[in-house]
C-alpha cells in the first residue's frame, strides 16, 4: 500500500521550498545543492515502488528543474540494488546507503545502452600492465546528462563491443568546482529546466578503473527491455498537470475545469500504473498530451500576462514543451504526434 505520509511530505516540500524558488532557481541557473539536501533529510530518498512515483509526481508539481535532477537517481539506485542483490561489491551496498539517505546524489547517462545504432560511448579495455592499473578507456559523447557539477557521480554506459559496462564515475573533483582529465561537459541551452545544469558530455581518453564497474550486460538484451522502464518519467508530467489544477483550482471562474482536469489526470496516472511493457509508450504518450492541455489550458485562464516572464503559467508551458520530447521514444513520439493531428484528420 503507497505510504499517504511520503507524498504529504513532499507536497508541503514542493509547496513551501520548491515552488516559492522556482523563478529564482531558473534565473540563477543552477538548482541548489541545498535543495537536494532538504528533500533527503526528510526521508525521501528511502520512497521505492509507488511512493518514489508520487514523490517525484509532487517535486514536478513545485519545481520541473529540481525534480528533474531528483528523477536521475531512481535509476543509479536501482542498478546498484541490483548489483548488491547479486552478491556484488560491498562497496555498492555503503554507496546505495549514501545515495537513500542523501549524503550523495548521483545521475545518470544510460544512451549508449538504451539507444540501437553505434556506441555512444566507446570502452577499450587497458590491462594492468598499464600504468593506471585495470579498466578502460573511454571515448565519446553523451548527449544528455543532467545536474552537471551538482551531483557527485554518474551512472554511465559504455560499450565494449555488444557488451555494455555500467560505470559509476566519481564526479566529485567536478562538483568542487575542479575538472577531470579527459571529462567536459558543455552546458546546453535549454528553453525550459536550464536550473538543472543539464549539459553533452564528452569524454576523450577518460580512465575509469576496473573497481568503478557496476554491471555487465548484452546491448541487445537491454534494448529489448527498455519499455519496462518508462514509467518514471511519466511522472514528470502527472506532476505539471498537478500543477496546473491546483492553480485553476483557486479560481472560482475555473474550479470546474479544474475539477474536470483532476479527473483525467487520475485515469492517466491509472492507466500509467496498469501498463506493461506494450502498453507503456501510449500511456506515456498520455501523460505528456494531457500535460500540454493542461498548460495549454493554465495560460488561457491566467490571460495575457502568461506571456509575461516569469509567471508560472509562462514557465508551465516551457516546460510542457521540454516534456513533448524528453526522454522519449520512437513508439511514444508517433502516439503523440497522432493524437495531435487526430482532430484535422476526424
Amino acid at each position: 500500500m503507497p505510504d499517504r505520509g511520503v507524498r504529504e511530505r513532499a507536497r508541503a516540500l514542493a509547496e513551501e521550498l520548491l515552488a516559492p524558488q522556482a523563478a529564482d532557481v531558473e534565473a540563477a541557473g543552477a538548482v541548489p545543492r541545498s535543495h537536494l539536501d532538504a528533500l533527503a533529510a526528510a526521508g525521501l530518498r528511502r520512497a521505492d515502488g509507488e511512493d518514489a512515483l508520487a514523490v517525484v509526481e509532487e517535486l514536478a508539481a513545485g519545481d520541473l528543474a529540481t525534480a528533474f535532477v531528483w528523477i536521475q537517481q531512481v535509476g543509479v539506485a536501482r542498478w546498484l540494488g541490483a548489483a548488491v542483490a547479486d552478491g556484488g561489491d560491498e562497496r555498492w551496498a555503503a554507496q546505495l546507503d549514501d545515495l537513500r539517505t542523501g549524503r550523495a546524489h548521483a545521475g545518470i547517462a544510460l544512451q549508449a545502452a538504451l539507444r540501437p545504432g553505434p556506441a555512444a560511448v566507446v570502452a577499450r579495455p587497458v590491462s594492468g600492465d598499464d600504468v593506471h592499473g585495470d579498466g578502460w578507456v573511454l571515448d565519446g559523447e553523451v548527449p544528455w546528462v543532467t545536474g552537471w557539477g551538482l551531483l557527485d557521480a554518474v551512472l554511465l554506459t559504455a560499450r565494449d563491443g555488444e557488451e555494455v559496462l555500467f560505470l559509476l564515475l566519481d564526479l566529485g573533483e567536478v562538483r568542487r568546482g575542479g575538472q577531470a582529465v579527459g571529462l567536459r561537459g558543455e552546458l546546453l541551452p535549454l528553453a525550459a529546466v536550464r536550473a538543472s545544469r543539464t549539459v553533452e558530455l564528452h569524454l576523450d581518453g577518460f580512465r575509469v578503473g576496473a573497481d568503478r564497474l557496476v554491471a555487465r550486460g548484452q546491448h541487445a538484451a537491454l534494448l529489448a527491455g527498455d519499455a519496462a522502464g518508462l514509467r518514471p518519467n511519466g511522472s514528470l508530467a502527472l506532476g505539471l498537470v498537478q500543477r496546473c489544477v491546483r492553480a485553476m483550482r483557486t479560481d472560482d471562474r475555473h474550479a470546474e475545469r479544474s475539477a474536470a482536469l483532476a479527473e483525467e489526470l487520475g485515469a492517466v496516472r491509472v492507466r500509467l500504473d496498469a501498463a506493461g511493457p506494450d502498453d507503456l509508450p501510449g500511456a506515456r504518450a498520455a501523460a505528456v498530451d494531457l500535460a500540454w492541455r493542461a498548460a495549454a489550458a493554465l495560460a488561457l485562464a491566467t490571460g495575457s500576462s502568461a506571456v509575461i516572464a516569469p509567471s508560472l503559467a509562462e514557465r508551465t508551458v516551457r516546460e510542457a514543451l521540454f516534456l513533448l520530447v524528453f526522454g522519449s521514444r520512437p513508439a511514444i513520439r508517433e502516439a503523440l504526434l497522432d493524437g495531435l493531428l487526430a482532430s484535422r484528420r476526424a
